[in-house]
């Protein structure tokens, strides 16, 4: 009995040394062997750490470049010195170095890329360079066989792509908008107010949800955007019944008399003119272009009225 207790105890000391040793001993990535380092795999290693360490305020892909030149230039073979690349004494050895910084560079260079672009979300100046940077490396990275897809990595991606594609579609309609025009001048055509009425309130309601996404919402230049869409569309209302009026202006003689002319031209365009609507609208310059349109169509018909219409049979 006693004997059985000292071998019980012998055999639990021993564990515990094996233990300890193995904790001490630096295995690498679970599952894998330790691997000699030498000045350059240290070299790499700290030029990867740099990269962890860079400000979020400043894209580093420069950087992350120069590391991989580093890791492929290492692993090529220099023979004498260096038969198998700079990492290791086999071709075993200069695989698995290059392997793992390789795969270490992209999670490190990864994650940093990902607090730098959340960063310029958080702020409200969204540089254009800025987000088409964002937008090219986020689907490089993507595309990298190094992804784990349904990572936290790739969820983060996923987000910024979602972000990007938010602020793009506001973006394009904003420039819809402002690009806005309606140039048939026709007498039968009308200005497509309905079809106003509706950008017009689709901007309303991006302003009023904070543009369907938090980060999207810090974006400074889509809240002026979106403010200035009633502005700009009625400056392409204005355009085209300016248009309309010259077109049409001084035609009068064509008509067989004053009520002719006022029945079929000059009140259907002054009906458009008054068909102006600052309620949808909503501009300060709305009364004097109301006003400056109405004058110009009037003075046409000061015109017909003073002019001799012939007896027409």
């Amino acid at each position: 009995m006693k004997a059985f207790k000292i071998s019980l105890a012998a055999v639990v000391v021993l564990a515990i040394i094996i233990f300890v040793i193995w904790s001490l001993i630096d295995t690498g990535r679970e599952g894998e062997i330790a691997l000699p380092k030498n000045q350059f795999t240290e070299r790499i290693e700290n030029e990867i750490n740099a990269i962890s360490q860079h400000p979020d305020t400043k894209f580093c892909r420069e950087a992350y470049d120069n590391v991989m030149y580093l890791i492929d230039d290492y692993y090529k073979p220099l023979p004498p010195t260096y038969p198998y690349g700079r990492y290791g004494n086999t071709q075993s050895e200069n695989d698995q170095w290059k392997n793992n910084l390789t795969k270490n560079l992209y999670a490190v260079y990864a994650e940093k890329f990902i607090s730098q672009s959340f960063n310029r979300f958080l702020g409200t100046e969204w540089n254009i360079a800025d987000l088409n940077f964002i937008r090219r490396e986020c689907q490089s990275l993507r595309k990298s066989s190094l992804l784990e897809k349904g990572s936290p990595v790739d969820k983060k991606f996923t987000e910024i792509q979602t972000i990007l594609g938010k602020h793009d579609e506001i973006a394009g309609f904003i420039s819809e908008c402002k690009g806005f025009s309606y140039s048939s001048s026709s007498l039968s055509d009308r200005f497509p107010i309905s079809d106003v009425q509706n950008k017009i309130n689709q901007a309303t309601t991006y302003l009023n949800s904070s543009l369907g996404n938090g980060y999207i919402n810090n974006c400074a230049r889509l809240h002026v955007g979106l403010k200035e869409i009633p502005q700009a569309l009625f400056n392409a209302h204005v355009r085209y019944l300016d248009k309309k009026i010259n077109d049409w202006s001084d035609l009068y003689p064509n008509y067989n008399s004053q009520s002719d002319y006022a029945n079929n031209l000059y009140r259907p365009i002054k009906g458009e003119i008054d068909a102006l609507d600052n309620d949808m609208y909503n501009v300060t310059n709305f009364d004097s272009e109301y006003q400056r349109l109405s004058n110009k169509w009037s003075a046409d018909n000061i015109k017909a009225f003073n002019f001799s219409f012939p007896a027409r049979h």
